[in-house]
């Protein structure tokens, strides 16, 4: 009985690796951090030698414009210090609202309430964090809240990833036409890098070899090795993103090829191939009797089998 339970909690926990964009949150702000620490460096630099110019200039012409315009810049430098380090703090606390490992029902609730406050404000960070949390056991409700981010307003790439988040949601639900619809919009190019770009072209080409566009869906997953390094944290869902493009181009030995790579990695991520509505047919026989082979679903009897 422990042992089944294991194994539910297990599937679960790989299932949801699959919307999980905490990983990548966390690595774009550790790379904002050390690329602000070097702007910070320059920009010292930088300021020194203003108020070494603006002294000359001082000293020479007899005016203090030089020193106006040298103390204007120091005032820009450090107020943009200030904004940058408010905003650091804030996505920082979002992370840290992401991370903990499991919760029970009330610490989660008691992140949701701090998250609803920011949520009612508008703020794109704090509506993908608290979607991020309910989309595990309330997937219907984070779609909910992923839908009042007004994807008009602020950065475009955090709309590409809102976007993103709320087409696997419908992917995840069987809703094949809306995610579509969601996946179209994905402008791939606006991703500042190759992994949150990948983790992008997983979800568009599940989205376009669901709706009967599978041949460029493999195309662009062509571009795109799983096996990559730099992919680690995206590797499941390039993955299963073939697993589909292929099904749904009728090349079934690449699609038998990806499921295994995904088995090796936990039986659990095959379960999305079975009982779930507008799957391919012969991905969901392939897909039940590996799970039936690895023992985590019942054997089907055959009908007409002997009693």
């Amino acid at each position: 009985m422990a042992s089944s339970r294991n194994r539910k909690k297990q599937a679960e926990q790989d299932l949801a690796a699959l919307t999980d964009m905490s990983k990548a949150q966390g690595d774009a702000l550790a790379t904002a951090k050390g690329q602000l620490r070097t702007a910070a460096k320059v920009t010292v630099i930088a300021l020194l030698v203003v108020w070494l110019l603006a002294l000359g200039f001082w000293s020479g012409l007899n005016s203090l414009i030089p020193i106006y315009i040298a103390a204007v810049l120091s005032v820009a430098a450090l107020i943009g210090a200030v904004l940058v380090r408010r905003n650091l703090s804030k996505s920082q606390e979002l992370g840290d609202m992401l991370g903990g490992g499991d919760l029970t029902p009330e610490e989660k609730a008691a992140r949701l309430e701090k998250l609803e406050v920011r949520v009612q404000k508008g703020e794109s960070a704090a509506i993908m964090a608290m979607a991020q949390l309910q989309m595990q056991d309330e997937p219907k409700e984070a779609l909910k809240t992923l839908e009042r981010a007004n994807l008009d307003k602020g950065p475009k790439l955090v709309a590409h990833q809102i976007r993103g988040m709320r087409a696997m949601i419908h992917l995840n639900l069987g809703e094949v036409k809306d995610a579509r619809v969601l996946a179209d919009a994905i402008d791939l190019n606006k991703m500042p890098d190759p992994k949150s770009r990948a983790n992008l072209v997983g979800v568009v080409a599940e989205a376009w070899a669901r709706s009967s566009n599978p041949i460029e869906a493999v195309e662009l997953l062509d571009k795109y090795d799983p096996e990559d390094k730099d992919f680690g944290d995206v590797k499941v869902q390039l993955l299963r993103a073939r697993v589909f493009a292929s099904a749904h181009r009728n090349d079934l030995n690449r699609m038998r090829g990806a499921m295994k790579r995904l088995e090796e990695m936990s039986p659990q991520l095959l379960a999305v191939f079975v009982g779930q509505k507008r799957v391919h047919p012969l991905l969901q026989k392939e897909a039940r009797k590996r799970l039936e082979k690895s023992g985590l679903i019942p054997r089907q009897r055959v009908q007409g089998a002997r009693r």
